[in-house]
Parts: structure tokens; sequence; C-alpha cells
């Protein structure tokens, strides 16, 4: 890559992790078309697009970064994601079987394996995969959290709350996990951290119904909490 490209791939990555989506956006859009044959950008690229939930054009845009590489593992596991999150199951499968041929022994491998038994109802084996696949990647927002939100339901509360909030730092971009975040915050009857959560939330995607009922029922549970105080 030319030091322009790596420049503005630094700049996309710093604003991210900063929450500054749009200028993430604008960065690595501007690195895919510097960057013509180069599939890191695209793979920058589609990966955001995917975490604030732009699907179609993360499905674009990973698809062309694996017709440039079709034997990167981390490509087809992105493009797996995406295609599962469009409803799109047989291609996700594919995609998902190529990034366990590819690298059999990676993280993506271990997620997948994971996700693959939390499905089938074996909550102590996912956990145990997704475990090996932090030894990997400790950092991996997704991985974090679905291991907090298997964590949560598993009744280990405040191990899982941890990995929610991991994923949260590592990506705060992510609507989803800024959501999740926010109603364990919520079950944890931290009103005021759950209202700041669901408000970032609703920034970050404003047509999301789930944040919606979330933040009606913040109000309703405020509620519940004055007239409590003033019974007093």
């Amino acid at each position: 890559m030319t030091p322009e490209v790596e420049r503005l791939l630094e700049r996309a990555n710093l604003a991210e992790a900063e929450g500054d989506l749009g200028e993430a956006l604008i960065g690595l859009e501007a690195a895919v078309k510097l960057a013509a044959d180069e599939t890191l950008p695209r793979l920058r690229l589609g990966t955001l697009r995917h975490r604030i939930r732009d699907y179609v054009r993360a499905h674009e845009t990973l698809a062309e970064a694996t017709r440039l590489d079709p034997e990167n593992a981390e490509i087809a596991f992105r493009l797996g994601l995406t295609c599962d999150a469009l409803g799109d199951r047989e291609q996700a499968q594919a995609a998902f079987a190529r990034t366990m041929m590819l690298a059999p022994s990676s993280w993506q491998t271990w997620f997948l394996i994971g996700r693959d038994h939390r499905q089938l109802g074996h909550a102590e084996v996912a956990r145990l995969a997704y475990l090996r696949a932090l030894d990997a990647a400790p950092d991996e927002p997704e991985l974090q959290y679905e291991l907090g939100t298997l964590l949560w339901e598993m009744g280990i509360r405040e191990e899982g709350f941890v990995c929610l909030e991991r994923a949260v730092l590592a990506c705060p971009v992510d609507p989803g996990f800024t959501l999740r975040l926010a109603l364990a915050e919520m079950e944890r009857d931290n009103l005021p951290a759950a209202h700041r959560l669901l408000t970032t939330a609703k920034h970050l995607d404003p047509g999301e119904r789930r944040i919606d009922l979330a933040l009606q029922d913040l109000w309703l549970r405020r509620k519940i909490v004055r007239k409590g105080k003033r019974a007093a």
C-alpha cells in the first residue's frame, strides 16, 4: 500500500476508536478509491459498514474483497457474517465453511464453533470455544459481545457484563453492542448509565425500533423509582 493509503487507514482506525463514524467512513472510502487492487481497505470498510448495520453495502464491499483475494479467511468470515445478517443462510454457511478450511485454528474458526454449539443449546461447549478464540484475539468486539451475551444468559452476569463493556469500548460505533450493554445496565438498576447508553445508541441508529422500546421501558422504570422516593 502507498503511504497515503496507510495514512487514511490509520486516521479511520483512530476515528472509529473515538466513535466518529462519519470520519471513519470518509477515510476508508477514500482509501478504497486510492487502492484499486488492495483488499485491506475493502475489508476494513466492509467490516465497519456491517457494524453500523449497513448490510447491503457491506456485502458489496466484502464481495469485491473476496474476488480480489478468495483465499483470505478474514474476508470470508466477515462476508459470512454479513450474508447471515441479510438472511442468506446458504451463502453464509458457504463463507463460514471456507473460513474454517482456510484457517482451521484461527479465532474466527473457534468463534464459529462456539456459535454453532450455542445455537444447538450447548452453552458450556460454546463458552469454552469462545474462550479459546479470546486467547488468540482478546480485542475482537464481536467475540467479546458473543461471549458476554452467552455468559449473561448462563447467569454468569458479572463476567458477562465485563465482556459487553469491552465490546462497546472496542467498537463504539455499533448500535447493537451499545443497546445490549444498556439493557444490562437496566437489569443492574443502573438507570443513569442505561440512559446514557441508549441515547448513544439512538444517535448511532435513529430508526432502530428496539432502542425506542428500551427507552420507553427506561422511562417507566425511572417513573416508578421517582414514585417510590416520593412515597418514602
